[in-house]
Order: C-alpha cells, then sequence, then structure tokens
C-alpha cells in the first residue's frame, strides 16, 4: 500500500513538473511573439523614415538600432533553444518553439552579418547598377554616339529591349558576366555559406532557414509542375527558335538545338514591342498602348484603383493611419523613373512605397503589392510563429492582376475605351504566353541551383557547369559561346532579392496564380474564355479568399491551399494551359506545317 501510495506521488509529481514546463513555455511563446512583431516593426519603422539627406550620425544612429534590434531576435532564438521539445506536449508550443528558433535568422551571426553578410547582399545587387560596362563599338549605337559606361539596369536592359543586332546583344552578355565575374562568385557565396552557417547556429536545416517550408515537398511539386508544362514549353520553344533561325541564320541559331541565351533574353524582353518574333503574325499595331489607359491618373489614384479591386471583394477599405503614415510617397524632389515599389509585410504593421512614374506596368504591380498588404491585414490576429503564409500571398497577387489586366476588367472599369477584336486579343495573349511560359523553367532552374548549392550537391568550383546542364535540360538554352567552369553566368535578375529566395517566389506565384485565377472565375460564374475573365466584384471569391488568408501557416500548406482549391493536388500547371489554349492550339499548326522539332539536341558549346 505504502509502495502504491509512493509511486501515485510520483505521478502526480512528474505531471505536475510537465504542466510547469508546458506553462513555462506557453508564457514565453506568447512574449517572444509580441517581442518579434514589437522588433521587426521598429527595424521597418527605421528603414522606411530613411531620408537620402540625412547625415552620416543619424544613419550611424539608425544601424545601431537595428543591431540593438537584432540582437534581441537572436535572444529569442537561442532562448527558445533551451527548451527541449521531448518533454513539451502540447502539439501547438511545440511548433512555435521551432518556429521561435529561427527567429534570429542570419543576425545570428554576429556582427559579421553587418560587417559581410549586408554588404555583400547590397554588393550583388549593385553589380546590376554600377556603370562599369563600355559601350559596344565604343557608343557608335548610342544616342550622340555617347561612349560613357553602361550599368546593366537600367541602361542594358534597355538595349535588350529594343537592339536586333545579335553581334551588339552578344558583346554586353559576355562583357557583363566577364566583368562581374570575380565579385559574383565572391559575394554570392559568402551569401550561400552564411546561410550554411547561420542554420548550423540555429540548429535547424538550412533549407528551411531559407524557403521557410518543406523545400523537398516544394520541389516535388514544382517538378510536377515543371513535368506538365513541358509539351506545351517545347512547342513554343520550337517556334521561338524558328523565328530567330529565320531573322539571324544557322550559324547563329541551330535549327535543331537549344537557343543562345542572348536571343532568349531578347525574345522575352520584346515581346510587347513592335518587331518581336510575332510581328508577322500578330503586329503590335493591333494592341493599343497600355500607358494610355492610366495617362489620366496620378500615382497615389493608381494605388487606390488597386485597392478598389480588394474592397470590390469584400474587404475593408485599408485605414486613415495607413493612407497616412504606412503608404510612403516617392520623393518629388527626385523622380525617378526606374523606381520600384517596395513592400514590408513580416508584420501586421504594412509598410508600402510606391513611385511617382504613372503606368500600366505600376498599375499592375500595385495590384500585385495589395494583396501582400490586405493577406497581413487578415491574419493579423495570428502569432509571429503562424504570420508567414508559405508565399501564398504572390499567388493571390498574380491571380488579381490577370483579372484587373483582362480586357473584360479594362472596359468594365472603362480604362479602356474600345472592345478588343479578336485578333487583338490572341496577341496580346501570345505575348503573354511569351512571357509566361518561358520564364517558368528559368525560376526553377534559379531555384533548384540555390537547393543544390546549399545542400553541397555541387559548390563553386562546378556551380556553372550544373547551371548550363540544367538550363539545357529544362529550358532548351545554351550560353552564346564557350564558357569557363570557373565562370558564374548567373543573370543580374537572379541576384535580386536573393535573400527572399525571389526566384522560388516567382514560380509559384505564376504556376499557383493562374490555379487561383480558374477557381475565382469557375466562383464568379465565367461564362467566356478564361483568358478575358474578371472576378472584380464577387463576394464569394472575397470570402473564400478570407478564409484562407486568415489560415496563415496555422496549418498545412496543402489545407490551407485548399480553402481556394476544394480538389487540391499540389503545384499543377493545368489551369495555365487552359488560359494559353488557343496560342497552344496556334501553335502545334504552325510547328506541324512548318515540320520544326520539337525538342534540341545537345548543345555544341563548352563549359571548360
Amino acid at each position: 500500500m505504502g509502495l502504491l501510495l509512493l509511486v501515485l506521488i510520483a505521478g502526480i509529481g512528474c505531471a505536475t513538473a510537465a504542466a510547469n514546463i508546458d506553462l513555462e513555455a506557453k508564457t514565453f511563446v506568447n512574449q517572444s511573439s509580441d517581442r518579434y512583431y514589437r522588433f521587426y516593426n521598429e527595424i521597418a519603422a527605421e528603414t522606411y523614415s530613411a531620408n537620402n539627406e540625412e547625415d552620416f550620425d543619424a544613419l550611424f544612429s539608425k544601424l545601431n538600432n537595428v543591431k540593438r534590434i537584432a540582437e534581441e531576435l537572436v535572444s529569442i532564438s537561442r532562448q527558445a533553444a533551451t527548451y527541449d521539445l521531448d518533454r513539451i506536449r502540447s502539439p501547438q508550443t511545440k511548433l512555435a518553439l521551432q518556429e521561435l528558433r529561427t527567429a534570429g535568422d542570419l543576425f545570428v551571426l554576429g556582427d559579421d552579418y553587418f560587417s559581410s553578410v549586408q554588404m555583400n547582399l547590397a554588393a550583388l545587387q549593385t553589380l546590376s547598377t554600377d556603370k562599369d560596362i563600355e559601350p559596344y563599338l565604343g557608343g557608335a549605337n548610342m544616342p550622340n554616339e555617347d561612349d560613357s559606361p553602361l550599368a546593366y539596369f537600367p541602361d542594358i536592359q534597355k538595349i535588350v529591349q529594343s537592339s536586333k543586332d545579335a553581334d551588339e546583344l552578344k558583346y554586353y552578355w559576355e562583357a557583363w558576366r566577364d566583368k562581374n565575374q570575380l565579385w559574383a562568385s565572391l559575394n554570392f557565396y559568402t551569401i550561400v555559406q552564411s546561410y550554411q552557417r547561420a542554420a548550423k547556429i540555429l540548429e535547424v536545416p538550412v533549407h528551411k532557414l531559407w524557403y521557410r517550408y518543406d523545400s523537398q515537398e516544394m520541389l516535388q511539386q514544382m517538378e510536377q509542375a515543371m513535368t506538365e508544362l513541358r509539351p506545351a514549353y517545347q512547342q513554343l520553344h520550337a517556334f521561338v527558335r524558328q523565328e530567330l533561325h529565320k531573322k539571324y541564320g544557322s550559324d547563329v541559331v541551330n535549327l535543331n538545338g537549344p537557343i543562345p541565351d542572348h536571343l532568349f533574353q531578347q525574345v522575352l524582353e520584346q515581346a510587347w514591342a513592335s518587331g518581336s518574333i510575332l510581328e508577322d503574325y500578330y503586329p503590335r499595331a493591333q494592341l493599343p498602348e497600355f500607358d494610355e489607359y492610366v495617362s489620366h491618373l496620378t500615382a497615389k489614384a493608381m494605388v487606390n484603383e488597386s485597392e478598389n479591386f480588394y474592397t470590390s471583394l469584400g474587404f475593408e477599405p485599408l485605414s486613415a493611419e495607413f493612407h497616412k503614415n504606412q503608404l510612403k510617397e516617392p520623393n518629388q524632389d527626385s523622380p525617378n523613373d526606374d523606381c520600384r515599389p517596395s513592400i514590408f509585410d513580416l508584420t501586421p504593421h504594412v509598410y508600402l512605397m510606391y513611385c511617382e512614374k504613372v503606368s500600366f506596368r505600376k498599375l499592375m504591380q500595385y495590384h500585385s503589392h495589395m494583396a501582400r498588404v490586405y493577406y497581413a491585414q487578415q491574419k493579423s490576429h495570428l502569432p509571429s510563429y503562424y504570420f508567414k503564409a508559405y508565399n501564398l500571398e504572390f499567388a493571390v497577387g498574380e491571380a488579381v492582376v490577370l483579372s484587373a489586366s483582362s480586357p473584360a476588367h479594362l472596359t468594365g472599369r472603362r480604362l479602356a475605351k474600345e472592345v478588343l477584336s479578336e485578333t487583338a486579343l490572341m496577341s496580346r495573349l501570345f505575348r503573354m504566353a511569351i512571357h509566361t511560359i518561358l520564364s517558368i523553367p528559368l525560376y526553377y532552374v534559379h531555384t533548384k541551383v540555390m537547393h543544390d548549392l546549399l545542400n553541397d550537391t555541387v559548390d563553386m568550383d562546378t556551380v556553372n557547369k550544373h547551371y548550363w546542364r540544367l538550363m539545357e535540360q529544362h529550358a532548351g538554352i545554351e550560353a552564346p559561346s564557350d564558357r569557363s567552369e570557373g565562370a558564374i553566368d548567373f543573370p543580374y535578375k537572379f541576384y535580386v532579392n536573393i535573400d527572399q529566395s525571389f526566384q522560388t517566389q516567382k514560380f509559384i506565384s505564376e504556376v499557383l496564380g493562374y490555379q487561383f485565377y480558374r477557381e475565382f472565375c469557375k466562383k464568379s460564374f465565367n461564362r467566356g474564355p478564361l483568358h478575358n475573365c474578371d472576378f472584380y466584384g464577387s463576394l464569394a471569391v472575397g470570402n473564400d479568399l478570407k478564409s484562407m488568408m486568415s489560415l496563415g501557416s496555422t496549418k498545412p500548406w496543402k489545407q490551407v491551399v485548399g480553402k481556394i482549391l476544394p480538389n487540391n493536388t499540389g503545384l499543377s500547371s493545368l489551369a495555365l494551359l487552359e488560359y494559353y489554349q488557343p496560342v497552344l492550339g496556334w501553335l502545334n499548326k504552325y510547328n506541324k506545317d512548318a515540320n520544326s522539332k520539337i525538342g534540341w539536341t545537345a548543345s555544341k558549346k563548352k563549359i571548360v
């Protein structure tokens, strides 16, 4: 009897201890979530209050504030790591502790983050903006034969958007890479190593730190989408190669082989310009000048127009506080035509900076960015460890842009004065197909290269050969000339927002965005072709969006997406293929009539 009593007392003591550990952990988790939000809000406030006129002391003070906040975030990670997860009974508390272990992110590297990582990230961005490339033929093709050095963005990019000279395009492709080879390699590899080091310190898988979710599952889903897309991609690839061969001859383009990258980029950049490879079939003159649709609007009016799309779905208008203090206006004193809108949405307190330039492209960017604003609003009740949403806000933005850019929407909102003819609709759709279908394999290759570097499948000595093998395999693209194995031939877009796994975000948003869009069109009882559907004003769509957005990451990815896609089987290209079916039908007939080779032979270019 006495032994039984002792066992009973011991059991009660263990249960009490376990309950106390759970209570202590839960208290820490709740406090840490509040601290996380507060610290990141302070960083955002510092960032978005930046003033180009500030003196060194003011900027140094801000840097010190960010360092102080970074130390606090690292302390959350370290404290979370002290809890033995095997002794935590609550699944929710256990998951919260696992997520909070990564709260410190790259800040766990201490001063190395500010002295090395931040500098290398900034250096990668300036690779495209430094004016260090001598113009082709000493500037003979430049206005007034200007021989001033050029930056890739925006100078060389504008040349790629207009030049028909294959030699000029090849020159800039090689010159920018050769000029930046050493610094690109050093800066980029430092970033890779920094993520690997930070993951070891935080005791989390490196891919979880990089992607913020199960990377292996997502890669498998990306591969599934690529398999579905491949036949359509090969049909479009065959047409593009045929047209480039007509234009430049067999010395430049092998009629059966991969497409040289400098010409592939020309096709992407010039799809909407006159004189593109579509000119003989669908002249650009058949389409309106889309910038004229918004010429009567101000920059702020375009932001308001994008907000209006979401309120039509039943979302609340953004608060006066947001418009006054969180919507950052452009610098009127130094307008920048190349300005890019930016957003901070790591916490419910979102900041959005828009640009002074008025263009149709900017209007669509605001429609996309506004998805992130409203997504953050809908999950504002969630603690920090559930706030991340698997990058689904990008897919929502893509779906909204597809609707907001549709001719049906533009005429309905009276931005377009005339209804597009069937030929013009096809011309628009073909250009969109070039932009979308040709880009998706590039996003996949860039994701795969980064994934393989992070897990040490390849190293910097062999990554260039690996990169071109993937480009040939998945995209049918080759280098313009033989390349060095020690080079690093990634395009400048690879480095844009690289710390936010931007290329992976783009893949998911493009593919999943079309899946969402098709479902929204069904929900709004669209009766026309999918490519001209507008779900503006559908409260049913808004309700589904709110249902998904409010979950954050409280459920697994597929369950969250299931709020929009009830029969969800993961990423799929089938909705995208349905959208572009008229183009794919045209391509199949063209390639059959031209007896075009579908697919490509091995590249003859060497990586040595």
